[in-house]
């Protein structure tokens, strides 16, 4: 949430978009007096690839271990039964051969579905985070919110990161908000 707040800031046609598609749906809950409902988060389409892209460029999980359950030949190297290995989600991600221009925040990207095995916010197969779908629906929600209700501005430095395990801005994320005017 934090690298949205970020990333949205940075990207002001992108926030602009993801305004415009909240604000339509606020303005149809006003309306009827209903709030956010669930199928509403499934239809936030240009928000869902925010999300996406904002997982992709900010991994959470930046790697794991697992055991290799037969000898397996990689890159001319022979990782035997039995070894550990550390996928790096972090790496897969910020690819080239996977995503274009890997260190530009860009949702379009998620227009088309990655590759198998190349998009892994979450781990995969069996291992994968049982709360995933829990982690987009809170983050859509908290996006909704955020860009219906306020404005923000970052303060400081804008730049950097932290890795500790995981990645958080330099310095944390400073910012001032203040409610935005609810007239349409």
């Amino acid at each position: 949430m934090t690298w949205i707040v970020k990333y949205l800031h940075d990207a002001p046609k992108l926030l602009e978009a993801v305004k415009a598609e909240q604000q339509e749906i606020r303005r149809l809950n006003e309306e009827t007096n209903q709030p956010l409902t669930w199928s509403q988060t499934k239809n936030m389409p240009f928000t869902y690839k925010v999300v996406l892209e904002s997982l992709r460029m900010a991994s959470i999980i930046s790697f794991t271990f697992r055991e290799a359950v037969a000898d397996v030949e990689y890159k001319g190297h022979l990782i035997p039964k039995g070894w550990k290995v550390m996928p790096l989600f972090r790496n897969i991600h910020h690819n080239a051969e996977f995503f274009t221009n890997p260190y530009k925040f860009d949702p379009s990207r998620f227009e088309v579905t990655p590759k198998p095995n190349t998009f892994m916010p979450f781990g995969r197969g069996i291992h994968a985070c049982p709360g995933n779908e829990v982690a987009k629906l809170e983050i859509l929600v908290m996006v909704h919110h955020l860009v219906t209700n306020f404005r923000w501005e970052i303060v400081g430095s804008q730049s950097g990161i932290q890795y500790g395990p995981f990645p958080v801005p330099e310095n944390g994320l400073p910012a001032r908000f203040w409610r935005e005017s609810n007239t349409s």
